[in-house]
C-alpha cells in the first residue's frame, strides 16, 4: 500500500470519527435540551431518541467494519510476506549449515589422513636415519679395514 493510499485511508477514518463525534454531540445536545425543557412526560419521544442514538452508533460501527477488515487483511498480507521471507532465509541458512558441516567432515577426514601419513613419514624417516647411520658405520669400518690393509701391505711389503 503506497503512502498516498495510507494517507487517504487515514483521512477517511478521521472523517468517520469526526462524523461520529458530531452525531454524539448532537444527540447529547438533544438530551440536554430535553431535560432543560423538563419535558419528561413525553417518554416515548425520549425512548425514540435513545433508540435513534443507538441505531446511529450501530450504523457508524457498521461503516467502520469494511475499513477495519481492509486494514486487517493488509496487515495479514504483510505478515504473510514477512513470514515467507523468514522461511526462505531459514531454508538458506539450513542449507548453508549442512554444506559447512559436510565441508568440516571432509576436512576432518583429510586431516586424519594427513596425520596418518605424517606418522608414517616420521617412522620412515627414523628408519632411514638408522639405516644411514648403520650404512655409514659399515662404510667407515670397511674403509678403515682397507686403510689398515694398505698400511700392512706397505709395512710388510717394504721389509
Amino acid at each position: 500500500m503506497s503512502k498516498q493510499e495510507q494517507r487517504m485511508k487515514r483521512l477517511e477514518k478521521l472523517k468517520r470519527d469526526l462524523e461520529m463525534m458530531n452525531k454524539e454531540r448532537d444527540e447529547l445536545r438533544g438530551i440536554l435540551a430535553h431535560y432543560a425543557n423538563r419535558d419528561l412526560n413525553n417518554r416515548t419521544n425520549f425512548e425514540n431518541m435513545m433508540l435513534e442514538m443507538q441505531h446511529d452508533q450501530v450504523m457508524t460501527d457498521l461503516k467502520k467494519i469494511p475499513q477495519e477488515i481492509s486494514e486487517a487483511l493488509y496487515k495479514c498480507k504483510e505478515l504473510s510476506k514477512e513470514n515467507q521471507l523468514y522461511c526462505i532465509r531459514n531454508c538458506q541458512l539450513l542449507t548453508e549449515s549442512l554444506h559447512i558441516k559436510n565441508q568440516v567432515k571432509i576436512l576432518w577426514n583429510e586431516n586424519r589422513q594427513l596425520l596418518r601419513e605424517q606418522i608414517a613419514l616420521e617412522e620412515c624417516t627414523k628408519k632411514t636415519k638408522r639405516l644411514c647411520v648403520e650404512a655409514s658405520l659399515k662404510i667407515y669400518d670397511k674403509y678403515t679395514q682397507q686403510q689398515l690393509g694398505k698400511q700392512n701391505t706397505v709395512v710388510h711389503g717394504g721389509e
